[in-house]
């Protein structure tokens, strides 16, 4: 009974989600209410009241879940052993899985990372990027590192939006390989332009 339970109320939020994801997209984040919330998502007030305060509530607790997820798959990655990047190598698994994950969400993505979102996500996600590259890195960050991560970090999330802005054609597998690709080769090399 209690899994029956559990699997009703997370459908309920999923589709709480879904919604705000759309409703972003229509309204812009600062334009979306509760009554938009439910009626859209057709439940009532109480049923969203049972899980969250207000908007801004489920937003800040599906970011943060989403945030946590996405560094649970990425501290499976150490972006500096350049071993990873081997591009005769298929691209680590968890690089695979992140991109799947971030399928998984995309609709909802695509909404907080769009221009009606929400700018601070990108700037959560940057934090969580520039953290577990210097994990990596240990004692060895070089006098640059903050130019480094500024652009890898930066590259990173416009590869990630331009993908979901795009409709995710590519399989999370593609993704990865191009992002090995482009951390190993440098970008122009991974296109293809011949020096």
């Amino acid at each position: 009974m209690k899994e029956k339970a559990d699997r009703r109320v997370r459908r309920t939020k999923e589709r709480i989600l879904e919604t705000l994801a759309v409703l972003i997209e229509e309204k812009g984040l600062n334009g979306v209410t509760v009554k938009d919330l439910t009626e859209r998502a057709d439940i009532n007030r109480g049923t969203f009241y049972l899980h969250y305060q207000d908007k801004y509530d489920l937003l800040e607790k599906s970011e943060s879940a989403l945030i946590r997820e996405i560094g649970r798959i990425s501290a499976g990655i150490n972006y500096t052993d350049p071993a990873i990047w081997d591009e005769s190598t298929a691209p680590p698994e968890a690089a695979a899985a992140y991109f799947a994950c971030l399928k998984q969400h995309g609709s909802f993505l695509k909404a907080i990372m769009g221009p009606k979102g929400d700018p601070a996500f990108q700037d959560k996600l940057k934090k969580l990027m520039i953290d577990n590259i210097k994990k990596a890195a240990g004692n060895q960050l070089p006098a640059t590192f903050e130019y480094l991560t500024a652009f890898m970090v930066s590259a990173h999330l416009g590869v990630v939006q331009h993908w979901l802005e795009t409709g995710m054609k590519e399989a999370p597998k593609e993704m990865a390989a191009l992002l090995v690709s482009m951390n190993k080769s440098g970008p122009l090399k991974a296109g293809g332009f011949k020096s």
